[in-house]
């Protein structure tokens, strides 16, 4: 059964230096190569809508409030439907583009328990992410007002164009791979030990022979005029 100590163990990782810095270099290399030549960046543009009650309601009970937080709900299923996904496809003219992957590009929710909705589009184009944001937020006004009979909806603020990206994320894929690079270096450091037998020290030859030590060699080093 193989043993050894914390002390052992810290000498081997210092000894062996090497095999980190080349796991790290090599594992965070191909993170950096992935990261910048392999991902497609995604873009994301956001806008919020208000949806209150009618405007004849009188007054706003606490079950008011406690039912905007269920209709949310509502709001994030209608939202993400074929039926205006299908209709956005429609006014925007868009092709090649089917109801179902333009919603699975929708993202909406609820702004800190109150009747404001946040509703996001993710593209690889940040001015499509923006066209599509707005208007998704205006075909979804209508539809809440035609299937809901809520007539109060209003848009308050319209997505803007944002010009950096939301994936990749640079820095986390290259703390990523520098971890990795130091598992992988560090189970590299663990196999060299499984499978190293050899005696090195006086202690190795008790340890692993269990025979006494009478003697040992000392080293010299040549002198440089070879006496």
């Amino acid at each position: 059964m193989l043993e050894i100590n914390i002390k052992d163990l810290i000498r081997l990782v210092f000894s062996k230096w090497w095999v980190f810095v080349s796991c790290i270099l090599i594992s965070g290399s191909a993170a950096y190569i992935w990261t910048n030549y392999f991902t497609i960046p995604v873009y994301s543009s956001s806008t919020t809508l208000y949806v209150g009650k009618n405007i004849e309601s009188e007054g706003i009970q606490t079950s008011d409030l406690s039912l905007g937080s269920i209709l949310i709900n509502d709001y994030r299923e209608l939202a993400k439907s074929k039926l205006v996904a299908r209709e956005v496809i429609e006014e925007m003219g868009l092709r090649n583009v089917s109801p179902a992957s333009l919603a699975g590009k929708i993202v909406v929710s609820q702004k800190n328990e109150s009747r404001v909705i946040q509703i996001s589009v993710n593209d690889t184009n940040p001015q499509m992410a923006m066209e599509l944001t707005n208007k998704v937020a205006e075909v979804l006004q209508k539809k809440i007002i035609e299937i809901m009979q809520i007539e109060n909806v209003q848009i308050i603020d319209r997505a803007e164009l944002q010009p950096y990206p939301v994936s990749p994320n640079h820095r986390l894929n290259y703390m990523i791979g520098i971890i990795l690079g130091l598992i992988v270096g560090m189970g590299i450091i663990l196999l060299i030990i499984y499978f190293d037998n050899t005696v090195k020290t006086p202690e190795d030859v008790k340890k692993h022979l269990d025979l006494p030590v009478i003697g040992t060699i000392p080293t010299f080093k040549a002198e440089k005029n070879g006496v």
